[in-house]
């Protein structure tokens, strides 16, 4: 899933496994809903309500910003690479 624009989707934006890059979601529930063993890199999630990224590990997280979401980035379980990323 690469280098797509995505506004205002009342659940989550993206929702896929494998590579996730260059996308950018903003107003919606979950922007990126990532399956175990993605990489995700080089997308932006703003203003989402609930997970900007989100991501089940071991996944490969990087280069991502998320900002002003319910919870910036959210790795759920535990192995995930976790670089290099905006999300305060």
């Amino acid at each position: 899933m690469r280098n797509n624009t995505l506004f205002a989707i009342p659940a989550t934006g993206i929702l896929a496994s494998g590579i996730i890059t260059g996308n950018y979601v903003n107003n919606s529930g979950t922007g990126i809903g990532a399956g175990v063993g993605s990489t995700v890199i080089g997308n932006t999630a703003v203003n989402n309500t609930e997970a900007g990224i989100a991501a089940d590990c071991p996944s490969n997280v990087t280069d991502n910003t998320a900002v002003n979401n319910g919870v910036n980035l959210q790795l759920i379980f535990h192995g995930c690479n976790n670089t290099n990323n905006v999300a305060p």
